[in-house]
């Protein structure tokens, strides 16, 4: 369901790399504003609190907006990739208010870079995932996932999986077509 809001774009710099980001449609600043004030109106009228009690209103409204500012800053709204050809990946994050994380994870880091799925109580997800070099303490593969939040289709994975395996990994080879045969 996730995978229908979100578009995955893929910007081709040739040998300089390549940009997979997937951005979610912007809320816009009105539309909450009025969310909030219809949530708070609702729930007031519904108390009856606007007759009876103006502090327990206003404690309402101060919790109404808490978790809304709280949902806001949880959601990401905008998650890229970008490959530099023998460098590395940066992953970048950006939540609903603006909140950017970025990480680079360097070429000497990346052992590779594969198509996993996990099995849920109702369903089963696909992500790519980075697998990094080295273990931790346990001796289990240290993995970094792609596009996590987003979690876009598996045609759109398997994009970004070959072009990473092109520009990244093997950049004289002949593209990755396992997964096309």
């Amino acid at each position: 369901m996730a995978s229908l809001r979100f578009r995955m774009k893929h910007v081709d710099m040739a040998h300089r790399g390549s940009v997979f980001a997937v951005q979610q449609p912007s809320v816009k600043r009105p539309a909450v504003f009025w969310l909030c004030l219809l949530v708070l109106l609702t729930a007031a009228f519904t108390l009856a609190l606007h007759v009876v009690d103006y502090k327990s209103l206003a404690k309402l409204g101060l919790f109404l907006a808490v978790g809304i500012l709280w949902k806001l800053w949880s959601k990401t709204c905008y998650e890229s990739v970008l490959i530099l050809p023998y460098l590395g990946l940066q992953v970048e994050t950006h939540n609903c208010l603006g909140q950017v994380c970025t990480h680079f994870l360097s070429l000497s880091q990346i052992k590779d870079i594969v198509i996993t799925e996990a099995v849920t109580m109702n369903s089963i997800r696909t992500y790519l995932v980075v697998l990094l070099n080295g273990a931790d303490c346990s001796g289990q593969q240290m993995l970094y996932p792609l596009f996590i939040q987003s979690r876009p289709r598996v045609d759109e994975l398997l994009q970004v999986y070959q072009v990473c395996h092109e520009k990244l990994l093997h950049p004289h080879t002949t593209p990755v077509n396992m997964f096309l045969a």
